[in-house]
């Protein structure tokens, strides 16, 4: 009997992203928000396709910083297209 193998975030974000070669995103292809944004349940909660994807590739997301898509692409999941920054 073949066992299910659990994906890591990296694995979960691949399969559902789409590579847009000429502007270097990341385009989320999984469940978005009305607003554009990708949605991704994992690890019992539902969370921004985004952020998973910037504290699965660089690391935990400042305390008291949001992110900035440098790109203007809300679906772009891209953690080098990403900008922690003051929300203020």
């Amino acid at each position: 009997m073949a066992r299910w193998k659990k994906e890591t975030d990296r694995e979960y974000l691949e399969a559902r992203t789409e590579p847009e070669p000429m502007s270097g995103c990341w385009l989320w292809t999984g469940t978005a928000r009305p607003d554009g944004y990708g949605v991704a349940w994992r690890h019992d909660r539902l969370v921004r396709a985004h952020r998973l994807s910037f504290e699965s590739y660089r690391g935990k997301i400042p305390t008291g910083l949001v992110l900035d898509h440098i790109c203007r692409v809300p679906c772009c999941v891209n953690p080098w297209h990403l900008e922690p920054v003051s929300n203020y």
